[in-house]
């Protein structure tokens, strides 16, 4: 049986659960838990790798130079920061900025499952490798995968979602020629928004 999670009640208590979350050695560095931001009936999700310096300071997803460049790219399309909601894979902030570890991605992938429930998108927009790898479990990099869709369900979900996954905007800081390819995938996204 599916358990029943679709309230903003349920959306408080698992962000209270990650905020006291202890299983993780990151509980000891980070200052602050980001567990994610946005309105709960969100037709759009995007879920990143872990909070950076910023984040970390601000308990806000995507507010750095990324976050910026993020909202670049939204407003290339018309859509409001505020009409989506943003999340991360691990929502604590790893020391360095470094790769969040497996271990770290496993203790905290069943309260992304029961975040993804909650807000029960109709697309998800996946941002980087750290993310594609731990909700799609695949193992390809995201310069094979990224603009293409897949289909995405799990344990506490009753329909299945569209997700497609591009370069992450801290990459794309790095790489700014690969920008292109962002502005090439967000515009499948922009189709299939005016698809469904």
């Amino acid at each position: 049986m599916i358990p029943k999670i679709n309230t903003k009640n349920d959306l408080t208590r698992i962000e209270i659960e990650v905020k006291n979350c202890l299983k993780c050695i990151l509980s000891k560095t980070r200052t602050n838990a980001v567990p994610g931001e946005g309105p709960n009936s969100a037709n759009l999700m995007f879920i990143g790798e872990a909070p950076g310096f910023y984040e970390d300071q601000e308990s806000r997803p995507f507010v750095g130079k990324a976050g910026q460049l993020l909202n670049k790219l939204l407003a290339e399309y018309d859509i409001q920061r505020s009409s989506v909601y943003i999340t991360n894979i691990v929502p604590w902030r790893p020391p360095n900025n470094r790769t969040p570890s497996e271990n770290e991605i496993l203790i905290f992938l069943p309260y992304v499952e029961k975040h993804i429930s909650i807000i029960n998108p109709d697309i998800i927009i996946l941002l980087g490798n750290v993310a594609a790898k731990a909700i799609l479990k695949n193992n390809e990099g995201i310069t094979k995968i990224h603009g293409n869709w897949f289909n995405y369900k799990n344990p506490y979900l009753k329909k299945i979602i569209n997700i497609i996954c591009i370069f992450h905007p801290s990459f794309l800081l790095r790489s700014p020629s690969q920008k292109k390819h962002a502005w090439d995938d967000l515009k499948k996204v922009e189709k299939k928004i005016n698809e469904l």
